[in-house]
């Protein structure tokens, strides 16, 4: 590699890496999710051990623009002694059916509860309304009551418990051991596997070769890169550009990968992971070392297979208007794993993920949900990781050969019959 491809390198590294939009997607964005998450979850869980029947019910009463203000209820299950002072107003005790429904028949209560006998077998309960609506179809009310009743001598951290009593670890063997899983284990961490590794392939290679195809067609605009062209060979400018974004791309998914390991740690350490269910789930997730090469290979070569499709379009487009409509011919068809994710659920081995697989510009999404549901034959991989790698090899020397030419062709779009010409120089 020569001098000017270091210095392009260094260049493009610098002015990348001070984006405004680079800094906030690496660092701010993540710390803003997570503590969104815990906030939210924290909340919500906390408000529910603590609220009242009557402000739960005007709660929900809002979100569906009903306007619930009375209800009564018959216990025949025995369990509610007496209704709390607070909800005395709202909840009201009737000691038969016929006189909660003669109160509900006269507009005295807009809804009446029947919990019956054998609640605490079935806990079933009977809602009756006299006509429908969404503002008065709920059972906060009664069960907030139920709940009192039953935790009247509970502390309250064990009250809270009660109310949230599932911290569900997830045990996948396909991340112990790689392809000894089955299609079961989706509904444990793979899946969380499968749509992290989707969101970080997707956010991290597109941002950044989107930032490439950016600073080309800005070059194109200004006439910049007649300069540079003069100075410095196409090849290397090409390829300092690809190295440092893809340098950017993989400290960003570092920089989202430490921050997920923060938040799981803060959670674990603090037990916060027992009130957010997703950290809690994540704290479990036991990732093979075994499947990090597999991920980090399609990672890697994904990332040289659209910067080199970003960069045959920033060679041919003339404006950040064109650039991002003609990137979609690529970003659409990577995603489509995504979009038959039924498929690889019911049958991961199927004729359909089998061929996305195989194909290069859907293989790294295809290939990671087959791996995190089912047991994918070695040579399958092998081939795969060979396609994609041909692939790469050749979208990159066409992409080297367009660059050459295209990127002097300011304000020229060329036409599809043009390509082969700009291909022979």
């Amino acid at each position: 590699m020569s001098r000017d491809f270091w210095v392009v390198f260094r260049y493009e590294l610098r002015r990348n890496a001070r984006r405004i939009g680079y800094l906030f997607a690496s660092f701010a964005l993540p710390l803003l999710l997570i503590v969104g998450l815990f906030a939210y979850q924290s909340i919500l869980a906390r408000d529910l051990a603590a609220q009242d029947p009557q402000e739960m019910a005007e709660a929900v009463s809002e979100t569906f623009g009903g306007d619930l203000t009375a209800a009564g209820f018959v216990d025949f299950s025995g369990l509610i002694q007496a209704v709390p002072d607070d909800a005395a107003a709202f909840m009201r005790r009737y000691d038969t059916v016929e006189a909660g429904e003669t109160a509900l028949t006269a507009g005295e209560i807009q809804v009446f509860y029947i919990v019956q006998a054998d609640y605490m077998e079935t806990g079933r309960i009977e809602i009756v309304q006299p006509t429908f609506g969404l503002g008065q179809l709920m059972e906060q009310p009664i069960v907030s009551l139920l709940m009192d009743a039953m935790t009247e001598h509970v502390e309250g951290d064990r009250r809270f418990r009660l109310l949230d009593p599932s911290n569900t670890t997830f045990t996948n063997l396909q991340l112990t051991t790689l392809g000894e899983g089955s299609s079961d284990d989706l509904e444990g961490g793979a899946f969380l596997v499968v749509y992290v590794f989707a969101i970080t392939l997707t956010l991290s290679l597109f941002m950044t070769n989107g930032y490439m195809m950016q600073t080309v067609i800005e070059e194109k605009e200004t006439r910049l890169v007649e300069i540079l062209i003069a100075t410095v060979r196409p090849g290397d400018l090409l390829g300092g550009k690809i190295l440092a974004m893809g340098l950017l791309g993989l400290f960003q998914v570092v920089a989202w990968v430490a921050t997920l390991f923060a938040a799981v740690a803060l959670a674990g350490g603090s037990g916060l992971a027992d009130t957010v269910g997703v950290i809690g789930t994540l704290a479990n997730i036991q990732i093979s070392p075994s499947i990090l090469p597999v991920l980090l290979a399609y990672f890697v070569l994904a990332y040289l297979l659209f910067a080199g499709f970003y960069a045959i379009i920033s060679a041919i487009s003339n404006s950040m208007r064109e650039g991002p409509q003609y990137a979609v011919i690529f970003t659409i068809p990577a995603m489509l794993p995504l979009y038959f994710i039924q498929a690889f659920t019911t049958d991961p081995n199927g004729a359909l993920p089998t061929i996305l697989s195989l194909v290069p510009i859907t293989a790294p999404m295809a290939m990671i949900q087959r791996l995190a549901v089912t047991s994918v034959p070695p040579l399958e991989i092998l081939i795969s990781l060979a396609l994609l790698a041909a692939t790469v090899v050749a979208v990159m020397w066409l992409a080297g050969r367009i660059f050459r030419v295209g990127v002097l062709l300011a304000g020229n779009m060329p036409r599809l019959r043009d390509i082969p010409r700009l291909v022979r120089g």
